[in-house]
């Protein structure tokens, strides 16, 4: 996936630099696992520091084991071999499975074993931070019967507990979705496990799930996976944080015909509600369709669905989606003409109340033409949208990674259009994106550029380049003991990244129950001033005026560069800004001038 958003000497404070990993070379890219034999169905989750985890099935011992590896922001790997987390055996024929951050600097898993009964099985992992198998060697035992259980999908919630949900299949019968929350603990709260049941001999399918802001989940699925004449709806349901259904009935979100069989719908959190695509047979063609559902189950738009495009006389399918930061929809789709002889690549924005931004056909990304697209994803970056695909050009196994970025209006933000993210003549499959906490987009796939194939990521910085990116922040100047002891330590959380708007910048070891004031300028100083360092020169701007600091002594302001005064006047962050903060606090229990200064903090503002 992505890597360091900056170099890791001015990504996080207290870090000792590390040798930048990630390659500015599209035709080299980073390999995160090469093992003999195959390496497949990659995923990834981006950590609050930069740093990232991915995992895949890899065949190096003649049977798939789940495998996991840590690369730190500037893409160096943690752990040497990467770490095994199951070594139980695994289908031949291998199913999806999920991984997330735990929040606390590890992952947790969960995938499908074969143990009791020669079935697949769901059960669920968590590696911490330093590697360690947090809920032990065998994992939690989500299910382990008779049934055929596929797919488990995962959500942290805002409590920092997990639902995972996966479909059980017994043979006869009816299915259900069932879903199981676990405490950091990896205990189980929901007993017996919630559950979506089928009707009739029915078998859904095809979960996903999202965390909503109320402590809950959404969860979406296909109605009837039993057969290809079952009726495949795409319906969903919400539940709280007890496990109690939210919504009266299963919402039908889509029931005008049955979706493609073996079709997987998409889901993204709206807050208490959320947003699902899929794509369904209109006639000669396709037709990809989302639907917003409000927190209470209510759909937004027309029943079975709002079409991204109507482009006449062209499939669109395979829709991915992302909720940008104003809560717009990206949704990113494939385009084929009739005979699917031709490809191309489209994008839509869609705004809560149903306006297509993009216009009634959406944007033409790549134009219909002879050379294969495959793999179309979506992903927010702030207000701004990163679209990526596979393209293989006609008559060859090399296929490249693409990736583009639009504004709000549509219209591109990088030079080039579009990005090569790798340039490499090899056969590529499974295309994952995630954006780390420094703003940087991460993506992985498998790679077949050494025999078996690889599992092969690369780093793409806000504004378009890949490799180190000279965008981030860093610390410089001197933090003057206080009364505390210690001096006052300046740091940030969330981006430098102009687009997304969540800056932070924080400080700690400040006297308890102190006033304080942030003040940014345009340049670097060190210059004795009151019981400490002047950091910042030239003209300077206040930040909030005077905030007072609780008992603890840490403080934490948002740099927002839409409101006063940093939407204008000589220190207005805008795209590219180069800006200095500094910190002054009072301090009448150390004497002399009776207050002191923080250490500097440099800024680079990315697109």
């Amino acid at each position: 996936m992505n890597a360091a958003i900056l170099r890791l000497s001015v990504l996080f404070l207290g870090v000792a630099p590390v040798a930048a990993q990630w390659t500015s070379n599209p035709a080299a890219n980073t390999v995160v696992g090469s093992f003999p034999g195959d390496s497949a169905v990659p995923k990834l989750a981006a950590c609050g520091d930069g740093s990232t985890w991915f995992g895949w099935f890899d065949n190096a011992s003649g049977a798939y084991v789940v495998r996991v590896q840590k690369l730190d922001a500037a893409g160096a790997a943690l752990f040497p071999a990467g770490i095994v987390v199951s070594s139980q055996p695994q289908s031949s024929s291998l199913v999806d499975w999920d991984l997330v951050h735990d929040g606390a600097g590890g992952c947790v898993l969960a995938f499908t074993d074969i143990r009791a009964g020669g079935d697949l099985d769901t059960y669920a992992y968590r590696v911490d931070a330093a590697g360690n198998q947090a809920w032990g060697a065998n994992g939690i035992a989500l299910s382990n019967d008779a049934d055929y259980e596929a797919n488990p999908t995962i959500a942290r919630l805002v409590d920092g507990s997990f639902v995972v949900a996966w479909a059980d299949l017994p043979s006869p019968g009816p299915g259900a979705i069932r879903l199981q929350k676990l405490d950091a603990n990896g205990v189980a709260q929901w007993n017996p496990p919630a559950a979506i049941a089928g009707g009739g001999a029915e078998k859904p399918g095809f979960q996903r799930i999202v965390a909503t802001d109320d402590g809950g989940c959404i969860v979406s699925y296909v109605r009837d996976i039993a057969s290809f004449s079952s009726p495949r709806h795409v319906r969903a349901q919400k539940f709280d944080a007890l496990g109690l259904a939210q919504w009266a009935a299963p919402v039908s979100v889509y029931d005008a015909g049955a979706v493609p069989i073996a079709h997987w719908p998409r889901l993204v959190a709206d807050g208490d509600g959320c947003w699902i695509a899929w794509h369904r047979s209109a006639g000669s063609f396709f037709d990809a369709l989302v639907q917003r559902l409000d927190a209470n189950g209510i759909e937004q738009f027309p029943h079975n669905g709002l079409a991204v495009s109507s482009e006449a006389s062209t499939t669109k399918i395979d829709p991915s989606i992302a909720r940008l930061a104003n809560g717009d929809l990206l949704v990113a789709f494939g385009k084929r003409n009739a005979a699917q002889s031709l490809w191309g690549l489209g994008a839509q924005r869609i705004t809560p109340a149903g306006t297509l931004a993009f216009g009634a056909n959406g944007l033409a990304v790549l134009p219909l033409d002879a050379n294969p697209e495959s793999f179309p994803r979506a992903l927010a970056m702030g207000d701004t949208g990163v679209v990526a695909c596979f393209q293989t050009l006609l008559g060859s196994t090399a296929t490249a990674v693409l990736a583009w970025r639009y504004d709000a209006g549509g219209a591109p933000l990088w030079p080039a259009a579009p990005i090569t993210v790798s340039s490499v003549p090899s056969g590529k499959d499974d295309l994952e994106l995630v954006l780390d906490a420094s703003g940087v987009v991460r993506l992985s796939w498998d790679d077949e550029r050494a025999a078996g194939g690889d599992i092969v990521a690369q780093n793409l910085n806000a504004d378009g380049t890949l490799g180190s990116a000279n965008f981030g922040f860093s610390t410089y100047c001197l933090a003057a003991p206080n009364s505390t002891g210690l001096g006052a330590t300046i740091g940030a959380q969330g981006n430098a990244v102009f687009a997304l708007n969540d800056f932070v910048v924080t400080c700690a070891g400040l006297p308890p129950n102190t006033t304080t004031l942030l003040y940014c300028g345009p340049n670097q100083a060190q210059l004795p001033f009151a019981n400490g360092w002047r950091c910042v020169a030239g003209t300077t701007t206040r930040i909030g005026g005077a905030t007072p600091v609780g008992a603890s002594g840490l403080y934490s302001r948002r740099i927002d560069h839409t409101q006063a005064p940093l939407d204008g006047g000589p220190n207005a962050i805008v795209p590219g800004a180069t800006r200095h903060f500094q910190l002054w606090y009072r301090n009448a229990l150390a004497g002399g001038a009776g207050s002191n200064l923080s250490d500097g903090l440099r800024v680079v503002f990315a697109p």
